[in-house]
């Protein structure tokens, strides 16, 4: 017995022995200290600490963070302070002399989320000429759900990503958008100040933002937020290659009449538009003028304003009409699908989203992913032929669930035999592909409410809703605006 217990207890001095020269063996050691528990739509404080001893030279520190969770800097010790690709990265040429490195920033949660995560820190830096690594220890974050959002918008950060990617193709980037205050008049300086707050959300790159002048004022930049400033030919541009890190930040240009004026002039209307790209899609959205002060809003006076705007979505997609401008960064192709219209090689209509490249339907998958699963078994109608499954076009404007699609026509009674599906499938040919939906709907809820339980209880993990003008297809942001619908997430 006394034998055994010896044995044990070397076998766990060893462990532990094991474990301290894993971690400290470069004798750098990394610790993070944040509070266990965060309510989604709040934020917390992450505080880091290094104990780098006399090391010099270049490091960085980096934390991945699942989609939903964004970071922005507190105190970033002489680092340069970056959040993007959902990493939080602090880059130092040459680290402080201190033998210790102490930095913090904040971690903000989306007001959808709900359940745990584990986060922990890396730190790299170069020790004789050699690379090393030293992690901090994984912690446990609790995400508590937001008692302002109902039960059925809370969302499990694990499914977080392609859900929100999944609504945000259908309806465009509700909350990508940009406002302008009401240009007030500074009788000193005789001139106009206009003031744009940008709500970028996420977004960190490729963003324009592009204003028509009235005839007889000249722009002037004053603060561009670290985006190129053009005025030419009556039209103020703001270009960024890298948006702020924030997720929302104002600029100020002035408007200097080009006559004298010793008082007040009037002001026409100025229009403008905000330009950006996601996933190398271009979509731009209007600026929408405001009587707020926007400098000084907060954040739950913004999420109030973007609440209002999200009642009637004014996100256009690039490429529904010939004055809508396409927008590319320098390096960048033109997309070969602009956002909303009619589709084309591989990409659906609608969302955007990717389908499969296997001649049998890819559930609307990016290439070289598994095809639709049969499940066997029986319930769905039998037809004599494809052609009963033709879509034909129907009066109005209609929604239907698409859930899958492919580049060559499949025998739908056999290939789709066991799906238990309640409504009519049909087929459309659509720019080269063979689409397959089901409805109709009149309303959008009711076939949202059939695409979510399409994800939770069939293999169409991927379905998404579109929508249909007299037998053609449109966006559905176009459908709710002409019945004048809610978009429910």
């Amino acid at each position: 017995m006394i034998r055994f217990f010896k044995i044990v207890v070397a076998s766990v001095v060893f462990v532990a022995l094991s474990s301290f020269f894993w971690i400290f063996q470069s004798g750098v050691t990394i610790t993070a200290e944040f509070p266990d528990v965060i309510e989604a739509g709040a934020e917390i404080t992450v505080n880091v600490s290094i104990n780098k001893g006399n090391m010099t030279g270049f490091a960085r520190y980096q934390q991945d963070l699942p989609e939903g969770l964004i970071a922005m800097p507190l105190n970033s010790a002489n680092a340069a302070f970056s959040f993007q690709d959902q990493k939080v990265r602090l880059n130092w040429l040459r680290v402080p002399e201190d033998n210790v490195i102490n930095f913090s920033y904040k971690i903000i949660a989306n007001e959808r989320l709900r359940g745990r995560i584990n986060l922990e820190g890396h730190y790299s830096y170069v020790d004789n000429n050699e690379r090393k690594d030293a992690m901090s220890q994984a912690q446990e974050l609790a995400i508590k759900p937001s008692p302002n959002v109902p039960v059925d918008r809370q969302v499990d950060i694990r499914d977080f990503a392609k859900v929100n990617s999944l609504e945000q193709a259908e309806i465009g980037t509700g909350q990508t958008v940009a406002f302008r205050q009401q240009p007030s008049w500074n009788d000193e300086d005789k001139i106009f100040l206009v003031t744009l707050l940008v709500n970028k959300d996420a977004m960190q790159k490729f963003a324009k933002i592009e204003e028509t002048i009235p005839a007889g004022y000249t722009a002037a930049n004053i603060d561009s937020k670290g985006g190129v400033f053009e005025f030419k030919n009556s039209v103020a541009k703001i270009n960024w290659m890298d948006l702020p890190v924030t997720p929302y930040f104002t600029v100020t240009y002035k408007l200097i009449p080009e006559d004298d004026v010793r008082s007040k002039p009037a002001l026409a209307n100025i229009s403008g538009l905000f330009t950006f790209i996601i996933s190398e899609r271009t979509f731009s959205s209007p600026i929408i003028e405001r009587e707020e002060t926007l400098a000084s809003l907060n954040s739950e006076q913004l999420a109030m304003m973007l609440r209002d705007i999200n009642e009637k979505p004014t996100l256009v997609a690039v490429g529904n009409g010939p004055s809508t401008p396409i927008w590319q960064p320098p390096g960048t192709s033109t997309p070969s699908v602009p956002p909303g219209s009619t589709g084309s090689s591989g990409t659906s209509a609608t969302t955007g989203t990717t389908t499969g490249s296997t001649g049998a339907p890819g559930s609307s998958r990016a290439p070289g992913t598994p095809e639709l699963s049969r499940p066997s078994g029986s319930g769905f109608a039998s037809y004599t032929n494809n052609a009963e499954y033709l879509l034909k076009p129907e009066t109005g404007v209609k929604y239907r669930v698409q859930i899958a699609a492919g580049r060559k026509e499949v025998n739908i009674q056999g290939y789709f035999r066991g799906y238990r599906l309640e409504q009519p499938l049909k087929r459309e040919e659509h720019d080269g592909w063979f689409k397959y939906t089901v409805g109709p709907f009149d309303k959008y809820r009711e076939a949202r409410d059939l695409r979510v339980n399409l994800w939770n209880n069939t293999t169409f993990k991927d379905a998404f809703v579109v929508a249909h003008n007299n037998g053609k297809r449109i966006t559905v942001q176009e459908a709710l605006m002409a019945l004048n619908e809610k978009w429910t997430p």
